[in-house]
Formats: C-alpha cells, sequence, structure tokens
C-alpha cells in the first residue's frame, strides 16, 4: 500500500521507517527542508536506535522517499498525522500544526483515503481534524482513525514493530479493517473502540503513571520524616504481582518532559470546562508541581555557604538516559532553579549536545564530570545514565569543596553509598 506520513521529527521518523519495515510505500512529508534534507541524507531528527540505518536501506530500495510537497499523497491509500505536539509553557497541547497540516492534506488527499491520527491529541480533536478535512474538500468520503502512539525513547522502533497490543480508535468496522490491514504483519492483540475512547486511553494511560509516581513522592516524604527507605517500601510493593516490576514507583524531584504533565492538563482542563472534578488528576498535578521545591530547601541545610555563594555541579541533563534530547527535561527546570539564588553551576552530560544546551541555557557543557566537579560544593545527579556508576569518585571527591555534597535525585547510586562515603562525600538521596 502507497502511505502518506505527515509530520517528521521522533513519531514520525519512527512511524515512517516503521511502515516501510512493514512492506509499504511511504511517502513522508515535511514543510522543514532542512529536516527533509537531513532524512535525504539519511540523518534523522532525533537520533533513534536502528532508525539511521533502516532509513538508508528503504531509501536504497525504493520504499521510503522524503518531500516537502504535500501534493504527493493524491496517490496515498493512507495518510498518518504524526506530528510531534508542541507542549507550551503551560504543558497544554499547541495542536495548530495538526490544523494547519490537515487543511493543506484536504485539498489532494483521495476521496477515500484513511486518515489515521497518530499525535498526542487531546481528546476531541480527531473528529475536529475530519470536519476540517470534509469542510475544505466536500468530496472526501475517507474515515478517520486514532491510534495512539506508545513509543519510548531509545527503543522506540521496537515499540512500533513489537508492541504489547495495538490500541485502534475507529468509528466504523470497515476503518477499523483498513487500519488492521495496513500493521498486518505487526503480531499482537488489537483492542478496538470507538476515537473518543482512544483518545482518552492516551490521556488515562499518562496519568495513571504520573498518578504512580505522585503516589511514591507522597510515601518518600513519609519515609524521610520515619527513616524509611523509599527504595525499599517500592521494591516490596513491586514484588505483589497486583503491581509489578515495571510499575513507575520510582523516588525523585518529579517528572518531566511534558508528556505526563499534557495529559494530566487535558483531562483536567477538560473536567472543568464541563464542570466536573477531578481530585485524583488535580491532586497529581499539584504534587508534581510542589515536588521540585524540595531541592532548594535541601541544599540551604546541607551546605554551609549560601546558594549564592555556592558552586552547584548537575550530572545529567538530558530528559532521560539513552536520549540526546533536552527538550523540558528536569535538569534544565533544576537549573533555573538554582540560577535564581543566584548560584554558579557546572554541568556534564555524556550525550548531551553541547551547541543545544548552549542555546537552551547559555552556559557551557564540561568534558568530562571530573571538570564539572571542580570547585562544586555540591553535584546532583539528575540523569541516571548508566557511566554514572563508573565515576572516578576519588578524583571528583578532591576536584570540589566542602562539604563534597552528593545528591543522588534518583537513589541511581544507593547501591555504591558506602563507597562513595569512602571515598569522602556527603551522599544523600531521595526519600531516604
Amino acid at each position: 500500500m502507497r502511505i502518506a506520513v505527515v509530520g517528521l521529527w521522533h513519531l514520525g521518523e519512527v512511524v515512517s521507517v516503521g511502515l516501510a519495515e512493514l512492506g509499504h510505500t511511504v511517502l513522508a512529508i515535511d514543510e522543514d527542508t532542512k529536516v527533509v534534507g537531513n532524512l535525504k541524507r539519511g540523518i534523522p531528527p532525533l537520533p533513534e536506535k536502528d532508525i539511521a540505518e533502516r532509513i538508508v536501506r528503504h531509501l536504497k530500495d525504493g520504499s521510503l522517499s522524503f518531500s516537502t510537497d504535500v501534493r504527493g499523497v493524491k496517490d496515498c491509500d493512507a495518510i498518518f498525522l504524526t506530528h510531534d505536539t508542541p507542549v507550551d509553557e503551560n504543558d497544554e497541547s499547541d495542536i495548530e500544526s495538526l490544523r494547519r497540516s490537515s487543511a493543506r492534506l484536504s485539498k489532494y488527499m483521495k476521496d477515500d483515503a484513511l486518515f489515521v491520527v497518530m499525535s498526542q491529541v487531546p481528546v476531541g480533536t480527531t473528529k475536529k481534524l475530519l470536519e476540517s478535512i470534509k469542510k475544505h474538500n466536500p468530496k472526501f468520503t475517507g474515515e478517520a482513525v486514532y491510534v495512539p502512539e506508545n513509543l519510548q525513547l531509545g527503543k522506540a522502533l521496537a515499540c512500533f514493530l513489537s508492541p504489547e497490543r495495538v490500541v485502534i480508535g475507529a468509528e466504523t468496522e470497515s476503518a477499523f479493517l483498513k487500519l488492521d490491514t495496513i500493521i498486518a504483519r505487526v503480531k499482537c492483540p488489537r483492542i478496538r473502540m470507538n476515537i473518543a475512547s482512544a483518545e482518552i486511553t492516551k490521556h488515562a494511560l499518562n496519568s495513571f503513571l504520573a498518578t504512580s509516581l505522585s503516589f511514591i513522592y507522597n510515601i518518600s516524604d513519609v519515609c524521610e520524616i520515619a527513616g524509611g527507605d523509599v527504595t525499599d517500601v517500592a521494591r516490596a510493593l513491586r514484588s505483589d504481582p497486583r503491581i509489578g516490576e515495571p510499575a513507575y514507583l520510582d523516588s525523585s524531584l518529579g517528572f518531566s518532559g511534558g508528556t505526563l504533565m499534557r495529559d494530566l492538563r487535558t483531562l483536567s482542563k477538560f473536567a472543568k470546562k464541563n464542570k466536573k472534578p477531578l481530585a485524583v488528576i488535580d491532586g497529581v498535578l499539584q504534587t508534581n508541581i510542589n515536588r521540585r521545591k524540595i531541592l532548594i530547601g535541601r541544599l540551604r541545610r546541607l551546605l554551609p555557604t549560601p546558594l549564592s555563594k555556592a558552586t552547584i555541579g548537575i550530572l545529567g541533563v538530558t530528559y532521560k538516559p539513552g536520549t540526546s534530547t533536552l527538550r523540558r527535561s528536569l535538569a534544565l527546570e533544576l537549573i533555573g532553579m538554582l540560577r535564581k539564588e543566584k548560584a554558579k553551576i557546572h554541568v556534564f552530560d555524556p550525550q548531551a549536545s553541547a551547541g543545544e544546551f548552549k542555546k537552551e541555557t547559555g552556559l557551557q557543557l564540561s568534558e568530562t564530570a571530573e571538570k564539572a566537579s571542580r570547585g562544586c560544593h555540591a553535584l546532583l545527579l539528575v540523569t541516571a545514565w548508566p557511566e554514572f556508576k563508573d565515576l572516578p569518585l576519588k578524583k571528583i571527591q578532591k576536584a570540589m569543596s566542602p562539604p563534597y555534597l552528593l545528591l543522588d535525585t534518583r537513589n541511581f547510586l544507593k547501591s555504591e553509598e558506602k563507597e562513595i562515603q569512602k571515598a569522602g562525600f556527603l551522599y544523600r538521596g531521595i526519600g531516604r
């Protein structure tokens, strides 16, 4: 089948390659000439395991092509809308790019094409986009499907090709079957529902994960007061089969990235608009907002010098391990808070782009963890990169200033606590 994929950032690069892997001929479209130019050379906008190699392979065999020209959709039987939906400063979705793309596409789409939305959108959006297409093109008789993406950074292509299940939001049997035919080679259960339910499923999934995190933050606070250890409590909870090992039960200074907050905000805003309070959702939102405030108070208690005269090192600045993206990372938020306190800041990350980081913050990235630690009164471990398990502890401690605080905001180095203390650090975690 010939398929168009419109919107080429992380989601789009994965979906376009994934559909080519499934045997389709894919035209991938984006209005950004630089993004398209790089993709034609095999360079994806966001590094992702196996993507670059697969792009080159499919470009060579002709199953994948890239363009800025939306007129190419006239030959496509299905159009996948895959914009990475921007999140504004209030963690709310900005769907203007989706509206604009839908309007542009409507002029050239086949009258009976399948319109598949995979972008993260507020509930009700897919229906509105379909109405917009029909308004701009009265001849359009095609149907819409919503398929919530469930990709994880660093292993997104594997998530697309070998998911545990696929949720398909379709209003008719024919729309469901068309989508099912497209992903026929994906061997996993299909969970069919209407479009609104599929949109809500995405909101509910991320909100459930956020609720788990907010819950463990509360337990973390209880542990600190009572002398418990939240990592031990979380280990016991995960051992219960009703909860399970993958459960989101890691205490920290809060979740970031925009994704979880976006879905919480969407549900909260929708409920308020319809005068239906959501006490749990609103409580999760507030818990995460308040979580950041822990940092400043803790540093003030543990450091002998005012923050305005302190030097703080940050270990890990990307959104999560395994990716170079800085967008909406927790570390950037913490850096902003520390700068308001007039603290001097050093930063090291093994994967972050020095150019992108400087553009975001105006700061220079240090070349090594040891260089970042020079003169620091405290080091904050923020992103749990595996490399940080092998830090040159003695060299770093010698480069620092008293009290040689290592504040592990992820409890990532708990198993190395004795070794860290032996090297002369004041080691502290969260919730323990």
